[in-house]
């Protein structure tokens, strides 16, 4: 029995040695061997050399730093009128413009249906001339029968007494004859106020010489309803009232009345205007600017912008503003170190311009950074 269990114990022994040298036999051969690796089949291994990276640089120089805004102005016409019928109840009958059209002050440009309002004041001006003729010829007849009764008293044809009771009589009849003319006057004068008001109110006039820069749709509409007093039906512009409006009045310290400003449109054009006063001004609410000379070409709408020096540094030491980063309150630029790598280099700016950074710190002239 323990022949037997001597014999397993060798027997795994020997398996063991086997597997230890099967293991490590690649290492002692290729260890050992002297052959070149071209002779042995092995591989090559060709290491290049890396090129040097080309940076785009940028130069440290002296110039001036200026902090731009440019604010956008509006050419736009300060004078213009919004026009609504004065009545309402009645559906639109004439529209006589178009958008775009020019007209002059006193042209009837709408009008409402009139029905039988027209008619009604033809009618009340007939009464009220005919109460006013009746009334007249009523003064006259009082004043004929009068003057026959003085001349009957002066030539002894009536007693005194007689003549102060025909008197009082003419004066009666005739006094209640002319009030009811004058009261039928006076109304038909109400009736007729009245009716001729709500016919200007039926009509719609330019007041000021312009163009047409709006009509409300719709309004002739076979089911359209009535305006109402507020529903604006057209505008008129005056173009020859026109100005640039600049609306941003956060700013209106840098603008004051009188003085000249250059306005420039994206196509390089550019207009020399003056800052209006308070009392030159449509309002109070905007910044205006008058063309200095006036030019008729000028398309309403045309728009413009007044370049502000908000803040400026006069010869420093400035880097384009791209090439300056920052990582939370410090700022840094990159550089090419002696080795030709890439580094970080920490900076002291001051005024961060609309192009260029003001450099304090960090930097000399003449140094050159990394653009990106």
């Amino acid at each position: 029995m323990k022949n037997w269990k001597w014999g397993k114990k060798l027997k795994k022994r020997r398996m063991w040695k086997k597997y230890v040298t099967m293991l490590f036999a690649p290492f002692f051969l290729s260890g050992c061997s002297l052959l070149p690796a071209e002779e042995t089949g092995g591989h090559v291994v060709i290491v290049h050399a890396v090129d040097s990276v080309q940076y785009d640089l940028a130069e440290v120089t002296r110039e001036d730093v200026e902090l731009i805004k440019d604010l956008y102005c509006t050419y736009q016409q300060t004078k213009e009128e919004s026009l609504c019928f004065g009545t309402q109840g009645r559906r639109v009958r004439y529209l006589y413009v178009k958008v775009g059209e020019n007209v002059k002050k006193g042209d009837l440009l709408a009008e409402l249906e009139l029905d039988d309002l027209e008619e009604g004041i033809d009618r009340a001006n007939y009464e009220l001339g005919k109460m006013t003729i009746l009334l007249s010829q009523a003064k006259e007849l009082e004043n004929f029968d009068l003057d026959v009764l003085k001349k009957q008293y002066d030539r002894g044809e009536l007693t005194h007494t007689q003549y102060e009771a025909r008197l009082q009589q003419i004066n009666e009849n005739y006094k209640n004859q002319i009030m009811e003319y004058e009261d039928a006057i006076y109304i038909a004068k109400l009736r007729l106020d009245k009716m001729e008001k709500e016919l200007a109110g039926c009509r719609i006039y330019a007041g000021i010489d312009g163009m047409v820069s709006m009509v409300r749709s719709g309004l002739l509409d076979p089911g359209e309803a009535p305006p109402k007093l507020d529903t604006e039906i057209a505008r008129v512009i005056d173009k020859s009232h026109c100005n640039f409006c600049l609306n941003e009045m956060e700013y209106a310290e840098y603008f004051k009345p009188g003085d000249e400003y250059e306005l420039i449109n994206n196509n390089g054009e550019v207009y020399k205007t003056k800052v209006m006063s308070a009392q030159e001004a449509p309002d109070t609410e905007n910044i205006y600017f008058s063309l200095v000379d006036a030019d008729v070409t000028l398309a309403v709408g045309t728009r413009a912008y007044a370049r502000l020096v908000l803040d400026s540094r006069k010869d420093v030491l400035t880097l384009p503003k791209f090439v300056v980063h920052q990582a939370g309150e410090e700022s840094y630029v990159y550089y090419e170190d002696e080795n030709g790598l890439k580094s970080v280099r920490y900076v002291t700016t001051g005024l961060a311009g609309s192009k260029l950074v003001e450099i304090v710190d960090g930097l000399e002239e003449g140094d050159m950074v990394i653009k990106r």
